[in-house]
């Protein structure tokens, strides 16, 4: 996640460095051919052109829109397991009378927050788990295709073979069950992406309406077309790329929700809980990004 105060002029260069580059080429051939060729079979009506970037500017605001509102549901999302992270451990302390099955189930949300950060970037969590897990479980979840998940079962049957109270028992399942939908809900942004008409379709219109655009502005810009039209131009292929980043939160990428520093958050409240010496820190920015 980029915070604020990021952005620079360098940062904006390269965050549609290539695509601008290449607008610019064609703005100055189109100039050039302006004026070293006859000019009446390159008249175009700016019009059209007008027009044209009126419904692209709203098909990128509307795309928009539906992918932040992925982002934010994914770190909503988030919320909800930091929330229910906390609650778990403060009921497995307060409520259980065996302290060592509380430390138990606490130490095995850490490494299910960490497993479920690895699974949603599709990256191997072997590592993460061996300091976290037995050595046993973590060779059988090796067969297993969704590791989070496993771990969070293989949790809930040790706060059931603790047999609390009844009462007790149905409130650890509440808080098991948000859980899982806060991870289903996650893994339906990370397997169900934006359809066709919402990721193909963007680029198309803004690649297209950008050749268009010199051509409705060479015959009123004249040498200054360059300017105008890359200018212009920036301003759109910023907006796309703007979608194509927030539509996808879970890729590690640097406009991403941060999973680091939330798991990382995580750990440490539950550690704390425990009373135990971790040496732990939040998470801090890399380059004015958080990941």
């Amino acid at each position: 996640m980029i915070l604020p105060g990021r952005a620079h002029i360098g940062h904006i260069l390269h965050y549609v460095g290539k695509p601008l580059i290449w607008l610019l080429a064609w703005d100055i051939v189109v100039t050039v051919f302006w004026y070293v060729v006859d000019p009446d079979w390159m008249e175009f009506p700016a019009l059209p052109v007008t027009l044209l970037g009126s419904a692209v500017a709203v098909y990128l605001s509307f795309r928009n829109t539906t992918a932040y509102a992925r982002w934010w549901e994914a770190r909503t999302l988030w919320g909800a397991m930091v929330n229910a992270s906390r609650t778990l451990a403060r009921d497995a302390l307060t409520l259980l009378a065996d302290r060592d099955t509380a430390v138990t189930v606490i130490h095995r949300q850490i490494a299910y927050a960490h497993a479920l950060r690895l699974h949603l970037r599709r990256q191997l969590p072997w590592e993460e788990l061996a300091a976290r897990l037995p050595h046993d479980e973590v060779e059988r979840l090796r067969s297993v295709a969704n590791v989070p998940n496993a771990i969070h079962a293989r949790t809930a049957a040790t706060l059931s073979a603790a047999r609390p109270e009844p009462i007790l028992l149905a409130s650890f399942a509440r808080t098991m069950s948000e859980i899982t939908n806060a991870q289903g809900g996650m893994e339906r942004i990370k397997n169900t992406p934006l359809p066709q008409q919402y990721s193909a379709y963007p680029a198309i219109f803004t690649h297209g309406f950008c050749l268009l655009l010199p051509l409705g502005l060479v015959e009123t810009l004249g040498l200054y077309t360059p300017l105008g039209s890359t200018v212009a131009g920036f301003l759109f292929l910023a907006l796309l790329q703007i979608g194509n980043d927030m539509q996808n939160p879970f890729e590690n990428k640097e406009d991403d929700v941060p999973l680091n520093a939330l798991t990382r958050g995580i750990e440490i409240d539950l550690r704390d809980g425990l009373g135990e010496t971790h040496g732990l820190q939040p998470a801090q920015p890399v380059d004015g990004i958080l990941w």
